[in-house]
């Protein structure tokens, strides 16, 4: 009798403790689950509303320059006749980077100012009038045609005088008459030459001479535009990246021509990088930033969200590679970049790792 209920009594403390244990299983599967940020959040904690701190958007990124990549074309046709840096080399603004063929465009610009000095004369013979020697032979002219109508006047009233004492007939005074006007006419005419010699060119002659020395102007500068565009200069200071052209080479200025030198300034870079779709609504302005070489948690440079682009697009960097999906939306931005110490200077196009941490103040 004695076995049973010693047996009763063990099993009812263990019949016990498995109802609680399977109480505590069930009440555990069924507690609801903690809800996490998508996977390109790194260390991000269980989701709270209120918690940023600690999360970040790791997003590819690429070293660009801050100006861009200036891209040198020909703005004239010719064959090439120097070229003179080649790729890698550093040069200042305004260097020449090669130089076209430009013997028409000389001879051009010798005719075209021959033609402005020749207007340039017509102008001031207009304005001034007549040299001083031809303005007095003109007064004398006047001088000689007044003292002839004085004569004829002289000779008139003479006939007139002659034929009151009936000397002579009437048609010697009538004739007397008509020498005295024609005398008057050719006194009037000298006077108003040496006044027209004395007073320069006619406004109107003055006028035309004038509009004609300015086109002969605006030629010469036309002539010197076109002349200049056979040196082929650096637009900014920087690094030659790329050069697409050599001595003999025929190259034109329409739009198909293809870029003879690309430069690069690579004292002026910042980061661009891409950041997904579902996470872009998360970027601010001034959230820090940490770059890490691709696959390394190592730091090698901050800085600081400085733009923003306001639309998403199509993936540039790393499209290529066939671990990213080349069709998927991103939304570019950009950030200063200052390397840690001991760290080498980057070069244009680097690829690295962008690590947005959100919540974080600037430093």
């Amino acid at each position: 009798m004695n076995g049973p209920i010693t047996r009763l009594r063990w099993r009812g403390p263990v019949i016990g403790l498995l109802v609680i244990a399977l109480g505590a299983l069930a009440w555990w599967g069924l507690r609801p689950a903690a809800t996490h940020p998508a996977g390109a959040l790194a260390g991000a904690p269980p989701a709270n509303p209120g918690a940023g701190r600690g999360q970040r958007i790791v997003a590819q990124a690429q070293v660009v320059p801050i100006d861009g990549i200036i891209e040198v074309r020909p703005l004239t046709n010719g064959r090439v006749l120097r070229v003179l840096v080649h790729p890698g080399d550093r040069v200042d603004a305004n260097q020449l980077l090669a130089e076209v063929e430009s013997d028409l465009q000389v001879a051009g610009v010798r005719q075209r100012k021959a033609d402005l000095a020749a207007a340039t004369e017509r102008l001031q013979l207009t304005a001034e009038g007549p040299r001083p020697e031809d303005q007095a032979a003109l007064s004398a002219a006047a001088e000689a045609a007044r003292q002839e109508a004085e004569r004829a006047r002289d000779f008139w009233q003479r006939q007139q005088r002659l034929h009151e004492q009936h000397f002579v007939s009437e048609q010697a005074v009538i004739e007397a008459e008509h020498d005295l006007k024609a005398a008057q006419a050719r006194t009037e005419e000298a006077q108003q030459r040496a006044r027209g010699a004395k007073a320069g060119g006619r406004p109107g002659d003055v006028r035309v001479a004038r509009e004609q020395e300015t086109s002969a102007r605006a030629a010469v500068t036309e002539g010197t535009v076109a002349l200049s565009r056979t040196r082929i200069l650096a637009p900014i200071g920087g690094v030659v990246m790329t050069r697409n052209v050599n001595p003999g080479d025929i190259i034109g200025s329409d739009v198909t021509t293809p870029t003879l030198f690309r430069i690069v300034d690579p004292d002026r870079l910042e980061i661009r990088f891409e950041v997904e779709e579902l996470l872009a609504a998360r970027l601010r302005q001034g959230l820090p930033v940490q770059f890490t070489l691709p696959g390394s948690t190592t730091v090698i440079g901050h800085g600081v969200v400085t733009r923003i682009a306001p639309q998403v697009e199509k993936r540039s960097i790393g499209a290529d590679d066939a671990r990213i999906r080349a069709d998927s939306l991103v939304r570019p931005a950009w950030s200063d970049f200052s390397r840690e110490p001991g760290v080498d200077p980057l070069p244009v196009n680097y690829r690295l790792e962008a690590r947005v941490l959100l919540g974080e103040p600037a430093p």
